[in-house]
C-alpha cells in the first residue's frame, strides 16, 4: 500500500485544519489578494488530497511540488502581510507522516528553495529584518513539526514489521509449496543422502560410508552406508574436512566435503576397499568427487533447511499441546480428584470409601503419567542429546516418584541419527517408567554409551524383579518393535547381581559395554 494512501486521512485533516487557521485571519484583513492567495492554496490542497488516491502519482514528487507552490504562494503574499507564511509549516509535517526523517528534509529544502527564489527574483517583496525573521520562523517551525511527523512515522513503520515479515513468510511458504512438487530428489535427507553415497560408490570403492553434517552436539549421521568399521575413529578426519572444506585422507579414512555456492554442507566419510590408485590419482578422483557431488550438496542443503522448519514448526505445535493439556486436561483431572476426596470424606458407607480411594489412587496415577507426557512433549525436538534427554526425564520422574533415579552418560562428539536417539528415548523412558510404577524399587541406574553408529542403554533397578504380565499390557512388546526398527537388540531379563530387573538396548557392535571399566575404556 502507498505511504500516502495510508496516511491520506492524517494528511487531508491537517490542510483542512491549516485552513480552518488561516481563513479567519485573512478574511478579518479584508486583503483581496490574500484571500485570492488562500483560494488558490485552498485548490493546491484539494488537489492534493485528490493526488493522495492516485497510485501512479509518486510520492516524493508530489510533495515536492505540493511544497514548492505552497511556498510559492505564501511568500508572494509577503507584499500584503505574512498571514500565509503558517502554511509552510504544513508540507513538511506531511512530509515526515508520509516518508519519515528523508521526506522532511526533501520537502524543507524545496521550499527554501522557492522562498530564496521569490524573493530574490521579486522587487516588490519587502526584504527587512522582520520579513526576515517571520521566514526562518515559519521554515524552522516546519522543521520541528515535520520531525515530530517523522518520529510518529518510524515507530509506526517499526510497529509493521510483524505484518510485513508474515507477508514475506507467506509468499515464501507458497513458493515453497509449489516448487516442492518439481523437485526431481525431494526434500528427504536421507533420500539424497542415499544418491550421496551412490555416486561416491560409482568413483571409489567405499565401505562404511557416512554421510554428516555438523550440529551444535556434534556431528550428527544422516544416512550410514553397508559395513561399519566397529571401534574405529573417524573423529579426527570429520574435524579436518570441516576445518578445511577439503577431500582428505588419513589412514584407511577417507572424507569428502559436501560443498556448495553457499559454504560447507556436510561430508562423506568411509574407508576405501583395496584399489589399484595412486596417492596422486586418489587426490584427483577426491577432488573430481567433490565437483561431482555439488548437485547433491545443494540439494541436501535445501532439503536440510527444510528439516529445520518443519522441525521448528513441529517443536512449536508439541509446546502447544503441552501448555492446552496442562492448562485444561491436567487441571479437569485435578478437579475432579478434590471432589473424590470429599465424597470420600463426608461418605459414612465403607464401601464407598474404599471405592472413592482406589479411585483417586487410579486418578493419580492418569495424572502422573499426563505430567510425564507433558514432560516429554515440552522437551523434544529442542537439540539435546539423548544423554541430556534421558537426565531430563530421569529427574522428572526422580522428583515426582520419590525414587532415585541415577544416569551416566558417556557420549562422543559424533550422534546418533535424530530417529535413532528419538526410538532409544522412547524404549528407555518405557523401562524407567515400568521400573517405577510396577517395580516396587528404591532405587533406578540408567547407563547411555553413544559411539555413534553404535549406542548401548540399560536401565536397571533395585525393585521385585519381573512379574508375570497382564494380557493387556503391550509394553515389551512396543519397546521391542522399536529396537527392531533401528536394527538393535533388547533383552529384559532379571538382573544376576542382586535383585530387580534390567533392560539392555545394544546398537551396532556394543556388546563389549558390559560394565564401568569398559565404558571409561571406551570414553578415552
Amino acid at each position: 500500500m502507498d505511504r500516502r494512501a495510508r496516511y491520506a486521512t492524517v494528511t487531508a485533516v491537517t490542510r483542512a485544519f491549516a485552513l480552518l487557521c488561516l481563513a479567519p485571519s485573512v478574511a478579518l484583513g479584508q486583503d483581496y489578494a490574500a484571500i485570492i492567495n488562500v483560494i488558490l492554496l485552498a485548490t493546491l490542497w484539494l488537489g492534493c488530497v485528490f493526488a493522495d488516491g492516485l497510485p501512479r502519482v509518486a510520492a516524493m514528487p508530489a510533495l515536492t511540488v505540493e511544497a514548492s507552490l505552497t511556498a510559492f504562494i505564501a511568500v508572494l503574499t509577503l507584499e500584503q502581510s505574512p498571514v500565509l507564511l503558517p502554511a509552510l509549516v504544513i508540507p513538511p509535517f506531511i512530509g515526515g507522516i508520509v516518508r519519515g526523517v528523508r521526506g522532511t528534509l526533501e520537502v524543507i529544502g524545496a521550499e527554501l528553495v522557492i522562498t530564496v527564489a521569490v524573493v530574490v527574483a521579486s522587487p516588490t517583496i519587502p526584504l527587512t529584518d522582520t520579513t526576515g525573521a517571520q521566514l526562518f520562523s515559519a521554515l524552522a517551525a516546519g522543521v520541528g513539526l515535520g520531525s515530530v511527523a517523522a518520529f510518529f512515522h518510524e515507530s509506526r513503520e517499526s510497529r509493521s514489521d510483524t505484518s510485513t515479515s508474515y507477508r514475506d513468510a507467506r509468499a515464501l511458504l507458497t513458493q515453497l509449496r509449489d516448487l516442492s512438487g518439481s523437485l526431481v530428489g525431494g526434500l528427504d535427507p536421507v533420500r539424497i543422502s542415499h544418491g550421496i553415497l551412490d555416486t561416491a560408490r560409482e568413483e571409489l570403492p567405499f565401505t562404511g560410508a557416512v554421510v554428516y553434517v555438523e550440529t551444535a552436539h556434534g556431528y550428527t549421521p544422516l544416512l550410514e552406508g553397508d559395513v561399519t568399521d566397529s571401534g574405529a575413529d573417524n573423529t579426527a578426519v570429520l574435524d579436518e574436512v570441516f576445518r578445511t572444506n577439503r577431500p582428505v585422507i588419513d589412514g584407511p579414512w577417507v572424507a569428502v566435503p559436501l560443498v556448495t555456492d553457499a559454504g560447507l554442507v556436510g561430508a562423506l566419510t568411509g574407508a576405501l576397499l583395496p584399489h589399484k590408485l595412486t596417492q596422486a590419482q586418489l587426490h584427483h578422483t577426491l577432488d573430481h568427487l567433490v565437483r561431482l557431488l555439488r548437485r547433491e550438496a545443494l540439494q541436501l542443503d535445501t532439503a536440510l533447511i527444510f528439516a529445520g522448519l518443519r522441525d521448528e514448526a513441529t517443536a512449536e505445535e508439541r509446546r502447544r499441546l503441552a501448555r492446552d493439556l496442562h492448562d485444561g486436561v491436567a487441571q479437569d483431572l485435578a478437579g475432579l480428584g478434590y471432589l473424590i476426596d470429599e465424597i470420600t470424606e463426608v461418605s459414612t458407607e465403607s464401601e464407598v470409601v474404599e471405592q472413592g480411594r482406589a479411585l483417586r489412587g487410579e486418578l493419580s496415577r492418569v495424572v502422573a503419567e499426563l505430567r510425564r507426557s507433558v514432560f516429554l512433549l515440552r522437551n523434544e525436538g529442542e537439540g539435546k542429546t539423548l544423554g541430556q534427554r534421558l537426565e531430563a526425564l530421569a529427574a522428572h520422574i526422580g522428583s515426582r516418584s520419590g525414587i532415585s533415579v541415577e544416569v551416566e552418560v558417556v557420549e562422543g562428539s559424533k550422534r546418533l541419527r535424530p530417529e535413532v536417539e528419538a526410538e532409544l528415548l522412547r524404549i528407555a523412558q518405557e523401562g524407567i517408567n515400568n521400573a517405577a510404577r510396577h517395580a516396587d524399587a528404591h532405587r533406578i541406574t540408567v547407563d547411555v554409551v553413544v559411539t555413534a553408529p553404535d549406542a548401548y542403554v540399560r536401565v536397571a533397578d533395585d525393585g521385585r524383579g519381573l512379574q508375570t504380565g497382564r494380557d493387556d499390557s503391550h509394553g515389551v512388546r512396543i519397546m521391542k518393535e522399536r529396537a527392531r526398527r533401528i536394527g538393535a537388540r533388547l533383552q529384559l531379563h532379571n538382573r544376576e547381581d542382586g535383585p530387580g530387573a534390567e533392560l539392555l538396548v545394544r546398537l551396532g557392535d556394543m556388546t563389549r559395554l558390559e560394565g564401568p571399566v569398559e565404558r571409561e575404556e571406551l570414553a578415552s
